[in-house]
């Protein structure tokens, strides 16, 4: 496996393939009529390669970037869907009130775990994204501003918080290549995120911990709906087999998972469940834990975004090579 520390190396030929493809010009020292320029079209290095830089409390490089899913990873989550057991009494009131929406939310959906029908599940992964992109960024504003206002530091939680709020965001997008949400769908997801935003805010105002859990329990359930829907594309005879076993994966995912170009859109749902059950991990976690404490995913954020770097040089010069 290539070290990041080597990448410097490879990375020079691919930013003089780009320049000669695009037919970009190096800016000149000295010139300040473009400030902003990218480093790709710079002389300047990836930031990620710089051998002196050190990963310090104010290194914030990469703390956004999501993780890159291998198939034995995948797989791995696949084999056991993990379940958290109430312990305190807000995680009890917290996973019945979940389950509660659950159940409601299959009825209303017409979602059922066998030859579901292929329109009930679009529009249930439409409405569910657009609802599990809530959570993290009320969280991360929470601690922003607690953080702005006390004088301290947050301790590393809000980049993860982000990173889950724009990853559950990206499923949003992902759906919706696949994807048209109709007039009804759009009132569902208007309507459900009215409900759902302020609910979220007064629970983590009372008793943050108490909303980590719920959201925990909320993935824990996505984790159930993604399983389910792979399942189901992977077996003959159902209407999700028919439909989309066939079906390639759009542009957007095979960018953003950095995905192969033949792969397929059960591909994208395997990475997707794969994100689910991550942030099932995360904020049954965070909800374990003192808010004070540091966060322990933040080395895990910046090996995530070396590894993404290290795969988009590779993938560039096997470009440059064809």
């Amino acid at each position: 496996m290539l070290h990041f520390k080597n990448l410097r190396k490879v990375a020079r030929p691919t930013y003089m393939w780009k320049r000669q493809k695009r037919n970009l010009s190096i800016p000149q020292k000295g010139n300040q009529e473009n400030t902003n320029v990218h480093f790709r079209v710079s002389k300047k290095p990836h930031p990620l390669l710089d051998l002196e830089r050190q990963t310090t409390a104010g290194d914030h490089t990469g703390l956004q970037q999501n993780h890159v899913w291998s198939e034995e990873e995948i797989n791995k989550k696949l084999g056991s869907l993990h379940h958290h057991s109430p312990v305190t009494v807000s995680d009890k009131i917290m996973r019945g009130i979940m389950r509660g929406l659950y159940h409601t939310f299959n009825f209303v959906t017409g979602y059922q775990p066998k030859n579901t029908k292929v329109k009930a599940v679009e529009w249930r992964l439409i409405v569910l994204e657009s609802v599990a992109g809530v959570p993290g960024f009320v969280a991360a504003g929470f601690r922003h501003f607690k953080s702005l206002r006390l004088l301290q530091r947050d301790h590393g939680w809000i980049p993860t918080l982000l990173e889950e709020a724009e990853n559950e965001r990206m499923h949003l997008l992902t759906c919706l290549h696949m994807f048209n949400a109709g007039p009804f769908v759009r009132a569902a997801v208007l309507c459900t995120q009215c409900a759902f935003t302020p609910f979220m805010f007064t629970t983590y105002l009372i008793k943050p911990k108490a909303a980590h859990r719920f959201v925990g329990y909320l993935e824990e359930t996505a984790c159930e709906t993604y399983k389910n829907v792979i399942e189901q594309v992977e077996s003959p005879g159902t209407p999700l087999h028919k439909e989309w076993s066939s079906l390639p994966a759009p542009a957007i995912a095979t960018g953003y998972w950095k995905l192969r170009d033949d792969a397929m859109w059960v591909d994208v749902l395997k990475c997707i469940f794969a994100d689910e059950a991550n942030h099932r991990d995360v904020n049954h976690t965070f909800s374990s834990m003192e808010t004070d404490d540091p966060s322990p995913f933040v080395e895990k954020h910046r090996e995530d975004a070396i590894n993404a770097w290290r795969l988009e040089v590779e993938a560039d010069n096997n470009a440059g090579r064809k």
